[in-house]
């Protein structure tokens, strides 16, 4: 408990110093947008997370209780078909960008991108699926 405050003490403070150097430091643009926001994600990571593990603390029978029904096989069971629905809708999401790109005529890369993610998602639920097979 007490490594997981560190590390999250010290998400917020890098957090924090992303933060000073993007508004501080002579940079352009891009690079102080992208310390800024690197700066605000790692810095509401580390004060969720910290707040969360006060409210273990406190409540530690409500955190022994939520892990049982989080790991309590319908709820995986649940969770996983959720997340197999998502990553079909997904998948095809991903196709018909690629054909709508084709549409506004834009350029070629993007739409070998957005193919590419389609194949790549589509490889790895088929090996996926054997790997699985074999164990099972």
């Amino acid at each position: 408990m007490k490594q997981k405050k560190i590390l999250y003490l010290a998400l917020l403070l890098l957090g924090f110093c992303f933060l000073l150097a993007a508004w501080f430091l002579p940079t352009s643009d891009s690079m102080g947008g992208m310390l800024t926001g690197m700066g605000s994600g790692l810095l509401a990571l580390g004060i969720s997370r910290l707040l969360l593990l006060r409210q273990q603390a406190k409540h530690p029978e409500q955190y022994r209780q939520n892990e049982i029904a989080a790991n309590d096989e319908r709820n995986v069971a649940i969770r996983r078909r959720a997340q197999a629905i998502s990553g079909e809708v997904l998948q095809w999401g991903i196709l018909a960008a690629a054909w709508f790109s084709i549409g506004l005529d834009a350029p070629l890369w993007v739409t070998l991108l957005a193919t590419g993610l389609f194949l790549a998602k589509s490889l790895l639920e088929l090996y996926l699926m054997i790997r699985y097979e074999r164990e099972m």
